[in-house]
């Protein structure tokens, strides 16, 4: 299947979202980690990423973005 442009962004928007929600529970508290300020740039670099399209191969990004173009979530591994 073919995915659309639209697609893409909305998929690569997910899951930097995902990374930013991640930082966001560091940063109040809801999530404890050894390092806060390492945890954060990296999931900072995690976003960035996604954004630019450095994970769009994966079998979860491909997964996520099947779903938000047919709304039907396709085993993609038999």
């Amino acid at each position: 299947m073919q995915l659309s442009k639209e697609t893409i962004e909305a998929t690569r928007a997910h899951f930097a979202d995902i990374a930013y929600g991640c930082i966001r529970e560091v940063i109040d508290g809801t999530v404890k980690v050894n390092d806060p300020e390492a945890y954060c740039a990296e999931r900072e670099l995690d976003a960035l990423q996604y954004t630019l399209g450095r994970w769009d191969h994966t079998l979860a990004f491909r997964q996520y973005a099947t779903y938000l173009q047919t709304g039907v979530m396709h085993a993609l591994l038999p």
